[in-house]
């Protein structure tokens, strides 16, 4: 396919994932713990979706929203459970136990869901813009004709409604600035009378349901599976620190690179090698850390 094409890509995928990397980053510059279970939120999310849209069944909107409850409320009653009572061990017990909970999580939903693939029935008109330009360069495509699906702009769209909220979120709310807050400095924040544990509570919630919309969001372009969200949370992982770590807006950008190198690398790659492409972000990402340890938004990045 042209560049233009595989750019296209590029910024669905970095859609979901931004919207993935947020809660990820949330919970690291909040909870100040690297939570590996996360993927297997993004599959329950994904799971809890495709069972309202096809078992219920509802429209495609009210099963996101569904998604989003549902994963709200896992979220917390998993934080809740084996989070919460562990809170002052400090992080390397948080990322253990964060590790043995997506290990069982992704095994119970392989037990209960099965090993096969699952699909939504999403609508597939396609929007195509043949006018553009073709220049070729070698045997690379570099414009070429482009298409954009439906499913591309609902990505897209919702990305972008997410990333709005969450600004008006962290600026405009005494949720938010009491979030920014404890990410700062946490004690400073408790003697200033907020009430750190429901913030915490808040964190975790709203994680919640950014995997709950980003696991759908990726089972419409793919499909929903017990890996859905354990194959992309070395993605996510990537997109919060390369953005800088506790950075909600650096993991919105660091998750647009790592989407666009993802998806460009495979027009340069032979086709018997497209899979290297997630090694070439991974190349990107080290070499940018090299240059600037605190990543693209300059947050400082906290040691474990």
């Amino acid at each position: 396919m042209g560049l233009l094409q595989e750019a296209i890509f590029g910024l669905v995928t970095g859609s979901y994932i931004a919207i993935a990397a947020i809660g990820f980053t949330l919970i690291y510059g909040i909870v100040n713990m690297i939570n590996f279970a996360y993927g297997e939120y993004l599959t329950l999310g994904a799971f809890i979706g495709l069972v309202a849209a096809t078992a219920l069944p509802v429209p495609l909107p009210v099963a996101v929203l569904v998604a989003m409850i549902g994963g709200g409320v896992v979220s917390i009653v998993l934080a809740r459970g084996f989070f919460t009572p562990i809170n002052d061990t400090g992080p390397v017990p948080m990322l253990l136990t964060s590790i043995g909970l997506g290990i069982a999580l992704r095994n119970a939903i392989r037990l209960v869901g099965g090993r096969s693939a699952r699909y939504f029935d999403t609508e597939t008109a396609t929007f195509r813009f043949d006018a553009v330009p073709s220049l070729s360069v070698g045997p690379i495509d570099l414009l070429g004709g482009f298409f954009v699906t439906s499913g591309h702009l609902i990505v897209i769209g919702a990305a972008a409604a997410v990333f709005v909220a969450i600004h008006g979120l962290l600026t405009r709310t005494d949720v938010g600035i009491a979030m920014r807050a404890m990410g700062d400095d946490e004690n400073l924040a408790r003697v200033r009378g907020i009430d750190t544990q429901l913030i915490r509570d808040s964190v975790w919630i709203l994680a919640g349901v950014l995997a709950g919309l980003a696991g759908v969001l990726m089972a419409i372009q793919t499909n929903v599976s017990a890996d859905t969200g354990f194959s992309h949370i070395l993605q996510i992982l990537s997109a919060a620190i390369l953005g800088g770590a506790g950075s909600p807006y650096g993991a919105i950008l660091g998750a647009y690179v790592i989407g666009l190198v993802l998806a460009v690398s495979t027009a340069f790659l032979p086709s018997s090698m497209t899979g290297l492409s997630s090694a070439v972000a991974f190349v990107i990402l080290i070499g940018v850390l090299l240059v600037k340890p605190s990543g693209i938004a300059g947050t400082e990045v906290r040691e474990a």
